[in-house]
């Protein structure tokens, strides 16, 4: 039996070092874990501009579509 989980340990020691001890855990921990929120990432003044162009773009292209449906009714 011993040889079994040492087989096995060596088996999962060769993927992320942290496959190991996710592994270990009892179902309710890893759900402890994975539902804790991550904190906000923080961009670069370049990053928020970008995506904040990005959100203009997206308006203007939903006005441009409204608009051409609303012109293509009969």
């Amino acid at each position: 039996m011993r040889d079994a989980r040492q087989t096995q340990l060596e088996k999962l020691s060769h993927g992320h070092p942290d496959d190991e001890l996710i592994h270990a855990l009892e179902p309710d921990q890893i759900v402890a874990v994975a539902s804790r929120p991550l904190p906000r990432y923080q961009l670069s003044s370049a990053g928020n501009v970008a995506l904040w162009l990005l959100r203009i773009f997206v308006l203007l292209i939903t006005a441009l579509v409204v608009y051409t449906f609303i012109i293509a009714l009969p």
